[in-house]
């Protein structure tokens, strides 16, 4: 295995706002509903009524253009962007990705950053044709990692744990593990602190023997691009919502045999042990995929033949992406919550002054411009009449009105944010008045 020897800072990075397309409204519909009763049925945590597009919409239903009080979630991504230190992004998207993108930009400034766009291709909306895309615009070193992330990770702007992670310097991958017990440790107690509800499939020993994690795939990826092969990035990221990671690198392997030799040990060592230990800390658990921290980072790393590290981290918003219409409601509502606070939208996200200053100039013209944007109220009222939800979001004079927007959970979220808010902007105080 070649060792890493990264620069620890990151610089560059590349964020989507692209995703794939089903063949039909029909389909995209269908799945969405089955998975949502399958999830309803067997009693889940999270139900998802996922926003998904297709080939034959009139109106592109894109997630990350969906409004969230009234701002397109791609402009809360870039703003979490703007925020950091990063030096060079690139945007992945539609054209009409591109016309918000140049308005809020053209509003909002730069920050000093080199932002570049390059158009989606609508015959190839895969992952690792994006990333191509974007490593094309970067032009990255080889002893640096490039950020990549979605765009529907609207108050993920705590970025500099990420960019300055320590542990980047030896990886040439660092997977960013959603861990509901570091994210929410009083959830068995009082089920409101879980103001992200998820449903997590995969378990985790940490170092320590009874240190057992429930966990969620990662929704971002610090990544070597010059040291692997694309096709580890494409096996990573197919295989980490079904927990067939394993099996993907083993497929890999075949092709050499010295990686798999130099796995066995961790992964003879996990089939023995690993079920009998989940069964001792907590007998009865079902779970779809689980590992030791230790043999998952050193069987992993030999069988892609590049070193991998893991980090659980604490902060709910790396897993609260907005993939399904419950998603988007958990973000309506706390700004909703939020609004009717002094300052509001300020509170809760470093960049909301100049997010609402984007709403007030811009807004007005993209309404005009942009189908989805005419009537998003109504738009979003068919949308779940649609997929059977039960319910409508908003009223026939365009407030919002879900019955979700008085959940405990969501002042749980509004005090989470406003406190994160408040100790990052002490926190750049400080280093500001730092000679």
């Amino acid at each position: 295995m070649r060792l890493a020897n990264n620069k620890i800072s990151i610089e560059k990075c590349i964020v989507s706002f692209s995703h794939n397309k089903y063949d039909s409204r029909i389909s995209a519909d269908t799945f969405s509903i089955t998975k949502a009763k399958n999830e309803i049925a067997a009693g889940k945590n999270g139900i998802s009524h996922l926003i998904l597009r297709s080939q034959n919409d009139e109106i592109d239903r894109l997630k990350f253009l969906f409004l969230i009080h009234g701002i397109p979630i791609m402009c809360y991504a870039l703003g979490n962007l703007l925020c950091s230190s990063l030096k060079e992004i690139v945007v992945v998207g539609s054209d009409e990705v591109q016309r918000v993108m140049n308005r809020f930009l053209n509003t909002v400034g730069t920050c000093g950053k080199t932002i570049q766009f390059v158009r989606e291709e609508d015959q190839n909306l895969n992952l690792v044709h994006t990333l191509q895309l974007g490593r094309n615009k970067l032009s990255p070193d080889d002893n640096e990692l490039v950020l990549f992330q979605p765009g529907d990770l609207p108050f993920l702007y705590d970025l500099e744990k990420v960019l300055r992670f320590e542990g980047n310097k030896n990886h040439n991958i660092v997977l960013w593990l959603n861990s509901r017990q570091k994210m929410f440790p009083e959830f068995n107690e009082k089920s409101n602190k879980e103001f992200v509800k998820r449903n997590y499939h995969y378990r985790i020993l940490n170092d320590q023997s009874k240190d057992l994690h429930d966990l969620k795939e990662p929704n971002l990826y610090p990544i070597n691009f010059e040291r692997m092969d694309s096709e580890i990035i494409d096996y990573l990221h197919s295989s980490r919502k079904d927990g067939q990671i394993i099996e993907a690198g083993i497929k890999m392997a075949l092709k050499n045999p010295i990686r798999l030799f130099k796995a066995l040990p961790y992964l003879i060592d996990h089939t023995l042990g690993f079920n009998s230990k989940i069964q001792r800390i907590r007998p009865g658990d079902k779970f779809q995929f689980g590992m030791s921290r230790k043999n998952f980072r050193r069987s992993i790393s030999h069988l892609l033949n590049i070193p991998i590290t893991t980090n659980l981290h604490d902060d709910p918003s790396f897993v609260s992406d907005v993939d399904a219409l419950e998603d988007w409601e958990d973000f309506e509502s706390l700004t909703h919550f939020a609004s009717n606070q002094e300052k509001g939208l300020e509170l809760i996200h470093p960049f909301g002054k100049e997010l609402l200053k984007f709403r007030e100039k811009d807004m007005p013209d993209l309404k005009k411009e942009i189908p989805m944007y005419h009537n998003f109220p109504a738009y979003l009222n068919d949308i779940y009449q649609t997929l059977e939800m039960g319910y409508e979001p908003f009223d026939s004079t365009g407030n919002y009105v879900s019955p979700n927007s008085n959940a405990p959970e969501v002042e749980e979220a509004f005090l989470w944010y406003q406190k994160k808010c408040k100790a990052l902007s002490l926190n750049n105080l400080a280093t500001r008045a730092t000679p």
